[in-house]
């Protein structure tokens, strides 16, 4: 994956002549992850509703106030201000469970913030949006949400509709080939959205500094910060929320908002991608030791017992 990154950067041509191939690269990665996902196992999973409610309230609405507050009392370009918020109230990455199991991290917290926090964007978003930046940006926020439950419905049910005609023991038994194919289809998108850092590079490089440091502090400050926040939680679970709140599914985007993404979402889209291949490795062993101190007297029966 961090290969498509690489080649994004080295060859803006292709990155050009295959920007139209964004949209349906967003909707065929999607489908092919809810496509992995077992309905059964998410049932088995549901056993802590208070942490996974409380999980997904944070990440898809105390989140953008908080980011939207920090951004405008630092005093940051409305343009980058705006896509920070957006970039805040969209839900984790679909990667998001697979990437808590690799750190040693609550994995069925990580899939089941994920899971709702997708479902419920079409009604998050346009709250957001029209309370924090109004008209800035740049869409209608009722039609980007019409779209996204449109969007979400019809993955969701293309990939489950697959499933259940692949069957469940084929569906398991070929998920490593399945997870093959969804690298290659996030190798691709990430060649795709690095146009985003070209078009900047010729026309507003001095953007590009502040775009960096703007994500890798986003990135890495929500993680640090609701470690702190969700500290009474048992140490995996709190760590998987953390997880969840700095990487964020910004592709959703794209299909609902089509030719209106402005330059600023553009540039954002593709300087996001290298905090979130570059920090879990640096935050891997931070978060396993943090994992591996006990949790506050209670807090781990507490929550245990939700």
């Amino acid at each position: 994956m961090p290969l498509g990154v690489v080649i994004g950067v080295l060859f803006p041509t292709l990155s050009n002549l295959s920007r139209p191939l964004a949209e349906p690269l967003v909707l065929a990665m999607f489908s092919l992850s809810i496509y992995r996902l077992d309905p059964a196992e998410i049932r088995a999973r549901l056993r802590r509703p208070t942490t996974i409610a409380v999980g997904i309230a944070w990440v898809l609405l105390a989140i953008p106030v908080g980011v939207f507050w920090l951004g405008d009392l630092a005093g940051l370009p409305r343009g980058l201000l705006i896509v920070l918020t957006a970039w805040s109230a969209c839900p984790p990455l679909v990667s998001l469970p697979g990437l808590a199991l690799l750190l040693g991290l609550d994995g069925a917290v990580a899939l089941l913030v994920m899971i709702g926090a997708t479902v419920l964007l079409p009604l998050s978003l346009p709250i957001v949006l029209s309370l924090l930046v109004g008209d800035g940006f740049g869409s209608d926020p009722a039609t980007v949400a019409q779209r996204l439950l449109v969007m979400v419905a019809i993955c969701c049910l293309t990939g489950q509709g697959i499933r259940r005609l692949v069957g469940h023991q084929r569906a398991t038994a070929t998920a490593a080939s399945t997870d093959g194919v969804l690298v290659v289809l996030m190798l691709l998108f990430a060649i795709t959205i690095m146009g985003g850092l070209h078009q900047a590079i010729e026309w507003a490089p001095g953007d590009i500094p502040l775009f960096v440091i703007s994500a890798f502090l986003a990135s890495a400050g929500l993680q640090l910060l609701t470690v702190g926040i969700f500290y009474r939680l048992a140490r995996p679970s709190a760590a998987a929320i953390a997880l969840a709140s700095g990487n964020r599914n910004f592709a959703l985007l794209l299909p609902a908002v089509g030719d209106n993404l402005s330059a600023d979402m553009w540039l954002f889209l593709a300087i996001v991608q290298f905090p979130i291949y570059i920090l879990p490795a640096l935050s891997k062993p931070l978060y396993r030791l943090y994992c591996a101190k006990p949790p506050p007297r209670g807090a781990e029966n507490q929550d245990n017992g939700r």
